[in-house]
């Protein structure tokens, strides 16, 4: 065991040095080596300045100068229009306010709301509702249940002087043809042609609704007052195609059918007259329906 050092013995030499360090340094604290010197103390308060803000209040408003830059006493007043609103009374304009409404609430629901496309279909749905016209039925017109030859002369000839009374307008073009160029070359001005054609199909509606029918016509009788009736409704739509396109546009959709539909109508009426073609003299307005014969069109 001789020339080895015992640990113990070492440990017991780093503690007992520890210590005496330890009581010098208490026993030298606050002795001259520590105390501050005046150029420390020159140099502390060099390194870290302070200025003062200077509390002034020139417009002796209360509020100190430096603070006039973020605050105001002046009454914050906001603006009110002086027009009321007035919510849009045009369907494009309701239809407008209707689907953002529907489109922001959908996002607020998140995924739980209605998507973007059953929105738009709720939309155009609205629409067709809103663009829809009445129908006319039976209790509308006057049937004759009893009626004689002369009756369907009569009848004929009459519904015939409707539509030439119509055709007889000082309008040169068609419908489509004026509303095209009102689109396209922004002639406003044509705009009373439209009304005239559509008050010349609402003057035949009236026109066949008041005509008594022979029991034998009348399911014809009532499918030219209802074609009239929304061809009107149609060129009416025209009309308002500036101030409320999105109207004019759903009408618009169904002019090509309703269009369609007075052609089978008129051919129809012909079909109903030609078991009656003996009653007809070559000057009667009732030979005006043999330019609807499936015949005369091919």
């Amino acid at each position: 065991m001789q020339g080895n050092i015992n640990p113990r013995v070492v440990g017991a030499c780093i503690i007992g040095c520890a210590l005496v360090a330890g009581a010098y340094t208490l026993s030298n604290f606050g002795n001259s080596w520590f105390t501050p010197t005046e150029s420390n103390l020159v140099a502390a308060t060099a390194a870290a300045p302070r200025v003062a803000i200077a509390v002034t209040d020139n417009d002796g408003n209360g509020i100190e100068d430096w603070r006039d830059e973020f605050v105001t006493t002046e009454p914050i007043v906001i603006d009110v229009p002086d027009v009321e609103y007035i919510p849009p009374d045009t369907l494009t304009g309701q239809m407008g306010v209707s689907f953002i409404e529907s489109y922001m609430r959908s996002k607020t629901f998140g995924p739980f709301g209605r998507s973007r496309d059953e929105v738009v279909t709720d939309t155009v749905t609205v629409l067709a509702q809103e663009t829809a016209h009445e129908l006319y039925d039976t209790p509308d017109i006057t049937i004759l249940n009893t009626f004689t030859d002369n009756d369907i002369l009569t009848y004929a000839n009459t519904i015939a002087l409707a539509i030439m009374n119509n055709n007889s307008n000082q309008v040169a073009e068609g419908e489509l043809f004026i509303l095209y160029d009102i689109m396209t070359n922004d002639n406003v001005d044509r705009v009373g042609e439209l009304v005239t054609l559509s008050e010349g199909y609402r003057q035949m509606r009236d026109d066949t609704i008041n005509t008594p029918v022979p029991a034998v016509l009348a399911k014809e009788h009532l499918d030219l007052v209802n074609t009239y009736h929304a061809i009107h409704k149609d060129i009416e739509a025209m009309v308002r195609t500036i101030d409320d396109p999105a109207f004019a546009l759903m009408r618009l959709k169904r002019y090509e059918d309703d269009a369609a539909g007075l052609g089978f109508a008129l051919e129809n009426m012909y079909q109903a007259l030609v078991p009656y073609a003996s009653l007809v003299q070559a000057d009667d307005p009732a030979m005006l329906f043999v330019i609807f014969s499936p015949e005369y069109k091919s």
